[in-house]
């Protein structure tokens, strides 16, 4: 495929300082689609769950995807590598991830 070839993100690079990381659905839908054959437009049901295998295959352990508050679309999808201890809160309006370190 010609053009910018986007490198997946490394779950090596991730801290217990910022053990999360923030991929724009642009960004997904690219990395899909230097995978893929038959191109995504949006994240879909196929792109989503082959984002996530390849995730989990590349060492994170949270995969989260998020939708943009006016359309409810894929906005992108947040990463996270769990660390030594870490305490995670959901409520129904936050995610709080905070490392055992904090």
């Amino acid at each position: 495929m010609p053009g910018k070839k986007f490198k997946f993100p490394d779950s090596n690079d991730a801290s217990s300082n910022k053990p999360a990381v923030f991929c724009t659905a642009e960004r997904v839908i690219n990395l899909y689609n230097q995978e893929h054959d038959a191109p995504a437009h949006r994240i879909s049901k196929k792109v989503r769950a082959w984002f996530f295998a390849a995730a989990q295959g590349k060492g994170w352990t949270g995969v989260h995807f998020i939708p943009e508050v006016q359309s409810m679309h894929g906005a992108g999808c947040m990463l996270w590598v769990a660390q030594d201890r870490a305490n995670i809160t959901i409520t129904k309006t936050v995610l709080v991830l905070v490392s055992g370190s904090e």
